[in-house]
């Protein structure tokens, strides 16, 4: 299966292509940067080796301008090569100057989940898994899982940390905006799905002919950016709370955050994952 965060990306390229082709940044006499803020989607079809070429259709719906910022809300909808719905939802991004972001506070008023004491003594920490079915080098976002508790978190469903220490000439810094080095938002849940596999193969193991969904299809999620990781930066730290799981269809659902230097700049919500 195509990697959720290579759909997304096809899903969004489109909407800065569209942002540059309205004009957008030359409303501003300084130089602006393009993020993405948010959005909400679900996937409704897989993408394999044999889905064929894919279509993507964006329409910008809402444009606001404000103290040197514009903001812009799409829908956007990706279709597999018969025509039909493959991914579709809506998103928002900003165009903001070099001083606003560099005075990003991140997420306000939120509190991500602190384990408890007992949980902590009874931790699980180990380095992220290197062989199948995780990632390989490239696509690999996570370097240690620092606490696991299977039946931790505010549900006893599960709670898990992991790290990422930053190394400033990785590759997705170089291969994002010309001249604008950030580690992709993409790649933030891709790095929050791959902690969900971890979690999923604890719980049901993997046997021979298993494959990752993901995202489930037909689940709705949704991610909030108020941030970004930049080359300077040092410690990534991504958290998830196991909302909830069947264990008989073999999935989970959870919600969680990324963490970089302190700051909390990505809300991660409904984000599902399913062996089949």
């Amino acid at each position: 299966f195509m990697p959720f965060s290579v759909l997304l990306e096809i899903a969004l390229q489109p909407c800065g292509w569209l942002a540059a082709y309205a004009g957008s940044a030359l409303s501003s006499n300084i130089d602006l940067s393009f993020r993405n803020l948010g959005g909400k989607a679900t996937q409704l079809l897989p993408v394999t080796p044999e889905t064929g070429t894919l279509t993507t259709t964006v329409h910008l719906t809402d444009v606001s301008q404000s103290g040197g910022m514009i903001i812009q809300h799409y829908t956007m909808d990706v279709k597999n090569s018969a025509g039909q719905p493959l991914y579709q939802g809506t998103t928002y991004f900003g165009f903001f100057s070099k001083a606003a972001l560099v005075n990003q506070v991140g997420l306000r008023e939120v509190q991500p989940y602190e384990p408890t004491p007992e949980e902590q003594a009874r931790r699980e920490s180990f380095p992220y898994p290197q062989e199948s079915p995780f990632p390989d080098t490239q696509l690999r976002m996570l370097d240690r899982v620092t606490l696991f508790v299977p039946d931790g978190g505010p549900k006893g469903l599960g709670f898990i940390r992991s790290t990422k220490k930053i190394v400033q000439d990785e590759w997705f810094f170089k291969a994002h905006f010309y001249q604008d080095p950030v580690w992709p938002g993409s790649l933030g849940l891709e790095a929050f799905l791959q902690l969900l596999k971890v979690a999923a193969v604890k719980r049901w193991g993997w046997q021979p002919g298993n494959k990752f969904e993901t995202v489930t299809l037909q689940q709705p999620h949704q991610w909030t950016y108020r941030g970004q990781v930049i080359p300077t930066d040092h410690d990534v730290t991504i958290q998830a709370v196991i909302t909830a799981i069947d264990d008989n269809q073999r999935f989970l659902e959870a919600e969680g955050y990324l963490i970089v230097d302190g700051r909390i700049i990505y809300h991660m919500d409904h984000f599902t994952l399913k062996i089949v």
